[in-house]
């Protein structure tokens, strides 16, 4: 009973903590101590350090050995590796999104790509047109569930593991709002658009390059705002 409570509490911190990442509320660099984390969170020291082991190996958190756990901080040639690898994985699998993808699964994509149309909309209705840390954070989690769904559709497990690690690395470069722009914003959503109508028509080869173009589209922009 004890051991399923503290999992409990261990999804619970780790879910916070990858949100005050992905939210930039914990910026790459600050160190995060158990003992002020159990404080706050109102738990035992067991749930917390599961929690910030399973970060560390997702690699959102950077472990220094007699120096406690740190947020991430990717160098800017980690980043290119970052999307690099991303860009081969991903390609791949909007390929085979292309080829495997079921109705429930388009279905899945649409809605998602009707809810970021509500972003757009808010977002351009906004002073100045300016993205807050709540858009920018449902937007994320929209990202995150949309590429989670190509994965699923390419419906190969050792993809799976990698491709999904991967893109939670992006969250320790991808939490601030200004780096959502209105123009930004428009031109993921388009992308998005455009690869959900090659995997309904299940042409793999412009799915891949739709897929290759948004990678590369995303790192550049990265790159600009660092």
């Amino acid at each position: 009973m004890a051991a399923s409570k503290d999992s409990f509490l261990a999804q619970r911190v780790y879910e916070q903590i990858r949100e005050q990442i992905q939210t930039g509320k914990l910026s790459p660099g600050t160190r995060l101590v158990n003992r002020k984390l159990a404080g706050e969170m109102g738990t035992s020291m067991v749930p917390i350090r599961e929690a910030l082991n399973r970060l560390t190996s997702e690699g959102l958190l950077e472990h220094l050995p007699g120096g406690g756990n740190f947020v991430r901080k990717l160098t800017r040639k980690e980043i290119i590796q970052l999307y690099e690898f991303r860009e081969s994985l991903e390609t791949f699998a909007a390929r085979e999104a292309a080829r495997n993808n079921q109705d429930y699964q388009l279905k899945h994509l649409n809605r998602i790509c009707d809810d970021w149309a509500g972003i757009l909309k808010t977002i351009k209705a906004t002073k100045g047109q300016k993205t807050t840390k709540a858009m920018l954070r449902r937007w994320l989690d929209d990202d995150f569930e949309f590429h989670s769904v190509i994965v699923e559709a390419a419906d190969n497990p050792w993809l799976a593991k990698v491709a999904m690690d991967l893109k939670l690395m992006t969250l320790v470069v991808r939490n601030k709002p200004e780096m959502l722009s209105y123009e930004a914003a428009v031109t993921t959503q388009e992308d998005h658009i455009a690869l959900l109508n090659a995997f309904t028509k299940r042409d793999a080869d412009r799915a891949e390059a739709v897929m290759r173009k948004h990678i590369r589209q995303g790192v550049d922009f990265i790159m600009a705002n660092q």
